[in-house]
């Protein structure tokens, strides 16, 4: 309890707490401050119209901060919270524009996670939390990370270890009729149809494309990059790669293929709940390689399969069809062309 007061106190005072959540690390300050939320801006080095999603602890909380929601919202919301999802509704006038991106709609969620529940609660206000990471780079899923990347650029970080989910949560749009998916997360659209029926899952959503309007996180800039460039490519061409032994290359893929891989393989597990935990660790893993180029298995969008490939859409350099077309971008060894890892996008 003295670790959640501490906390609060950080919040309290305007200033900025790194905490788990079950999905990813959030970089958190009070919602309800335009000053305490732009110094999570300039910590991640954030586009200021990119907004934050705000945490509550209870529907009193959501209430605080979203305008007259729909009744039957707020009946789905109560069998749904605390959990994976964020819907976006118009805003109180409480909440500043610097923490929506100057848009009049709020991202709102009640994470699964005692700690961030705690946290908000003592803190008594919402908390403003984008993940916490610096803008661009890949989502922190375990607290050795946040210390790595945000030391010394917030003012709390807690040491928490891994979280359970590892994908952000799931956003619905639920401003008109028919909710729209804006990103896919931890609840699969399949879960949450069962509650709010048909759910419009957009191009954006499977990250075929960035949107020119940053509604919610996620939508209208570059996510999730590691420093070394990535390639998606299908099972057959993964195993393909796996097959050639070469060590300047790294492989990302499920057990199945990883057991047999030859070459330098990052295995992402056995599931897909797996795959999900551990993805964004294997971004931030092949940084450390000294590989020329990452190539990362693609998989089935039904289930967390949907979040997982938009998470790899947005944070590859494009596919690759063939292993001739793999191999071509990263020359014919370590004494061909290009001599290191290819950086950039």
């Amino acid at each position: 309890m003295e670790a959640v007061r501490k906390g609060a106190s950080v919040i309290k005072a305007g200033g900025t707490v790194i905490f788990p959540t079950e999905t990813v690390y959030g970089l958190g300050a009070n919602a309800l401050s335009a000053e305490a939320c732009l110094k999570v801006f300039r910590a991640k080095n954030r586009p200021a119209d990119n907004p934050l999603i705000v945490h509550v602890c209870d529907m009193e909380g959501f209430l605080r901060v979203a305008e007259n929601p729909p009744e039957g919202l707020v009946s789905a919301l109560k069998a749904l919270w605390p959990g994976p999802l964020t819907v976006l509704v118009r805003k109180r006038d409480v909440v500043p524009d610097v923490t929506t991106g100057g848009s009049p709609y709020v991202a709102v969620r009640m994470p699964d996670n005692p700690l961030a529940l705690a946290l908000i609660r003592e803190s008594g206000v919402p908390i403003a939390a984008p993940s916490a990471n610096l803008a661009t780079r890949p989502s922190i899923v375990d607290s050795s990370q946040a210390i790595r990347e945000m030391y010394g650029r917030v003012d709390l970080i807690y040491d928490c270890g891994p979280v359970r989910i590892g994908v952000e949560s799931t956003i619905l749009d639920m401003r008109g009729g028919t909710p729209r998916l804006l990103r896919p997360g931890g609840y699969p659209v399949e879960f949450l149809e069962r509650h709010f029926g048909e759910i419009e899952v957009t191009d954006e959503a499977r990250g075929l494309r960035l949107s020119p309007v940053a509604l919610t996180p996620g939508m209208k800039y570059r996510h999730y990059s590691p420093s070394v460039q990535m390639f998606m490519a299908d099972v057959d061409t993964i195993r393909e790669l796996c097959a050639t032994g070469r060590k300047d290359i790294t492989v990302i893929a499920e057990h199945s293929v990883c057991g047999v891989c030859r070459a330098d393989c990052i295995d992402l597990g056995l599931t897909m709940e797996d795959v999900a935990r551990n993805l964004f660790s294997a971004f931030l893993a092949l940084e450390t390689r000294g590989s020329r180029a990452g190539f990362i298995q693609k998989f089935g969008e039904g289930g967390l399969g949907l979040a997982i490939m938009n998470r790899i859409r947005k944070a590859s350099s494009g596919e690759v069809h063939s292993l001739g077309e793999a191999l071509a971008l990263v020359g014919d060894g370590p004494s061909g062309i290009g001599g290191g890892a290819l950086k950039g996008h």
